[in-house]
């Protein structure tokens, strides 16, 4: 389908439901110290992490699946579905290892959730539409991810479990999801698919997916140890910190708005900016002793991925055949999953090679964002002018 064919604005706010529920994982984040006070003795962590595993495989599965043997929008309604159910069931009972059951099913709901919007945009629209879609899917991601936060910070001051409660909030993504569009070239496909010679994954898209999968390795221990860093620096406790990582997803927002227009300005130098300003707010979080300038910086680090990642969308978009923009789609959101996860080992690693693990990881973070910012400034990744079909 062409930019220039209409999609309803029904739709489109469906496709963009799927984005605002993306980051329900998180809602347990705050709700951490509660669950470990009622769960003592139980490694309540695993409640936080092991949906990301989860979410990694069902993802794999979405992308060999929609558009071909499923249509989106049943895939959509199973996902939600599955969400909505592993979310909130550990409210109804008290059972350490039936929570963790639930909350595998929940990773496994968002996994086949995850690809859904990305494709569907790509699919649907081209050009400059297309950017500012990615930019607004962006937007309602950091937007969702903080009302969830908030939910599971204001319902685990009622009781542990009114925290799961808050997995309530997908209910919107259940309902859009009966609204959501086909994308012509996902039922083309679908018809004639054994028909037709299978089309591989340009290795551009692996490129891509390890680029995403490097961003999140080493990032994720930066927001994971804030609240320490905090306390290290006499900045301020637990409330200061949580105030500037919801600063961070503040800055995501606000870039996912204007992204449309920054990459009609920049087009390729989108990377470098991005990586850029990653590196900028990793050095201001690195040497900055008090809260403003960590916030800043984490600010920064918001606002510049919220550049890198719908850009690494519209990258596909253009060096990636109808066919494999499912499949494409899925890899890159399964390795940026699985980055996060690899995280608590690369901070393993750290700790065992050189000692410390949380100055060490925000430097060589800092070395990379930097170094990578550097490459895109020689390497041009929209070769194609943006918003043209590859014909690799």
């Amino acid at each position: 389908m062409k930019e220039q064919n209409k999609v309803s604005p029904i739709s489109t706010v469906s496709i963009l439901s799927l984005f605002l529920v993306s980051m329900g994982v998180t809602i347990v984040t705050p709700a951490m110290a509660t669950l470990a006070a009622h769960f003592e003795g139980k490694d309540v962590s695993w409640i936080s992490t092991l949906p990301t595993l989860f979410v990694v495989i069902a993802t794999f599965i979405a992308g060999g699946v929609m558009g071909k043997k499923v249509k989106y929008r049943t895939l959509a309604i199973v996902a939600s579905l599955l969400y909505l159910v592993g979310g909130c069931a550990p409210a109804f009972f008290d059972n350490y290892t039936g929570t963790l059951v639930c909350r595998a099913i929940l990773g496994f709901g968002l996994g086949l959730m995850a690809p859904l919007g990305n494709a569907l945009i790509i699919g649907l629209y081209e050009g400059q539409k297309q950017a500012s879609m990615l930019g607004y899917g962006t937007l309602f991601m950091n937007a969702g991810g903080i009302i969830m936060q908030l939910l599971g910070g204001g319902l685990a001051e009622i009781g542990w479990n009114y925290t799961f409660y808050g997995h309530a909030f997908s209910l919107i993504g259940l309902i859009m999801a009966f609204f959501l569009p086909e994308p012509e070239t996902a039922q083309a496909v679908s018809k004639d698919v054994d028909a037709r010679p299978k089309e591989k994954v340009s290795g551009t898209v692996w490129g891509i997916a390890i680029l995403f999968f490097l961003f999140n390795m080493l990032n994720y221990p930066v927001m994971m140890n804030m609240s320490v860093l905090f306390a290290k620096r006499d900045a301020g406790g637990a409330a200061a910190a949580a105030t500037a990582l919801s600063m961070y997803t503040v800055a995501g927002c606000v870039a996912g708005f204007l992204f449309g227009k920054i990459f009609q300005i920049a087009q390729r130098w989108c990377l470098t900016l991005g990586y850029a300003l990653c590196g900028i707010g990793a050095l201001l979080v690195y040497t900055g002793s008090q809260a403003a300038v960590m916030t800043a910086g984490l600010m920064m680090l918001g606002f510049g991925f919220s550049i890198i990642m719908p850009t690494f969308f519209a990258w596909i978009g253009i060096c990636t055949p109808p066919a494999t923009v499912a499949a494409a789609t899925s890899i890159l959101m399964a390795l940026m999953n699985l980055g996060g996860f690899a995280s608590s080992f690369w901070l393993k690693i750290l700790q065992g090679v050189i000692g410390e693990n949380m100055y060490s990881a925000i430097i060589v973070e800092i070395v990379i964002f930097f170094v990578t910012a550097a490459a895109f400034i020689f390497y041009n990744p929209f070769k194609v002018k943006p918003g043209k079909k590859s014909e690799a």
